[in-house]
């Protein structure tokens, strides 16, 4: 019998391609180990707030004067918060003036949850619930606002379409569009693992969203990412059903600012090597409301260095919403 040079190929390659499956299955078992939960210090600002499932969410909360002025909610992403790594934004929002509430998402810091498979639509609904219960948000006799930075731009936009009585967003740096970023993107080989989780173990963590400080060019980034690594009250792995959901709310963006009924002021890092400068634009564009700015901090970063060079920024605007 004959065999055509499509059937030898076949009968070739079959067997490589049922060892890489069998390499990928393999691999996929292993996983990654995030540490276990913190538990907070018996003199810690802040409290567990049970939510609609019994798990209990950590809330910390700035208040630097008796009557503040404003309620400002600093919302993350699945990777989680440390407040006390982010006195800086903390500073800058508060001004002196206004209430600070940081929340831990379900599964990082001190909140409860299952670390690196977490839900984000279950993170969505609990900040939802905590302010909406929030008396703050009760009296209506204080201003709202949400603040997201990178990743957490799109919880925070996925919480205020869902949230009536917003009265303003700051987004800083949101990643609507990405850019391939040494330390930051994955490798070729890192897909292929990726792919056999998705198919064999989708909820085991693996993807690690901390970054290789060693390969950051710009050093804030870099020392913000050394930061991250050793943070323990940061998740660093994910699972591959994580992140594909987190995609999902990250894509959402443009959609959601299209019904964005109230202000926003979004910031750009002008140095910032991972998020794409169209990306902003296309929300900025297709913010719903027309009380908008969009303003390019000169020498920022995609981190915290954005927020600190934008302070009059920030300070100006929220000013100029109060006095109406």
């Amino acid at each position: 019998m004959i065999t055509s040079q499509t059937e030898r190929h076949k009968n070739h390659s079959s067997p490589g391609i049922g060892f890489y499956l069998i390499f990928l299955a393999i691999t996929s078992c292993i996983g990654e180990t995030n540490p276990g939960r913190n538990l907070p210090a018996s003199d810690e600002n802040g409290s567990l707030v049970k939510v609609r499932d019994g798990s209990e969410i950590f809330v910390w909360e700035h208040r630097p004067a008796d009557n503040p002025v404003n309620s400002i909610y600093i919302l993350s992403g699945i990777t989680g918060v440390n407040h006390e790594q982010e006195r800086e934004i903390i500073d800058v929002l508060s001004n002196h003036k206004n209430r600070i509430v940081v929340i831990h998402p379900r599964g990082t810091g001190y909140s409860y949850g299952e670390s690196g498979d977490t839900d984000p639509g279950d993170i969505i609904e609990d900040y939802c619930e905590i302010i909406r219960n929030d008396s703050a948000y009760l009296s209506c006799s204080k201003k709202i606002f949400l603040f997201g930075h990178s990743m957490s731009c799109a919880f925070a936009l996925g919480v205020a379409v869902i949230l009536p009585g917003i009265d303003g967003m700051i987004l800083v740096n949101p990643p609507f569009k990405l850019k391939p970023a040494k330390g930051m993107s994955p490798g070729f080989f890192d897909y292929l693992k990726y792919i056999g989780y998705y198919v064999f173990a989708p909820h085991k963590p693996v993807v690690n969203m901390a970054g290789d400080p060693s390969l950051i060019t710009d050093e804030s980034d870099r020392l913000e990412s050394e930061l991250r690594n050793s943070d323990s009250l940061l998740v660093k792995y994910f699972s591959m059903h994580s992140m594909a959901a987190s995609k999902k709310i990250m894509d959402a963006m443009s959609e959601n600012a299209r019904v964005a009924d109230f202000p926003l002021l979004l910031l750009y890092g002008e140095n910032d090597n991972i998020v794409d400068k169209s990306g902003c634009e296309e929300i900025f564009s297709a913010w719903h409301c027309d009380m908008k700015s969009y303003v390019i901090i000169k020498d920022g970063s995609h981190g915290r260095s954005t927020v600190v060079k934008g302070a009059d920024t920030i300070a100006k605007w929220i000013g100029s919403l109060q006095a109406q």
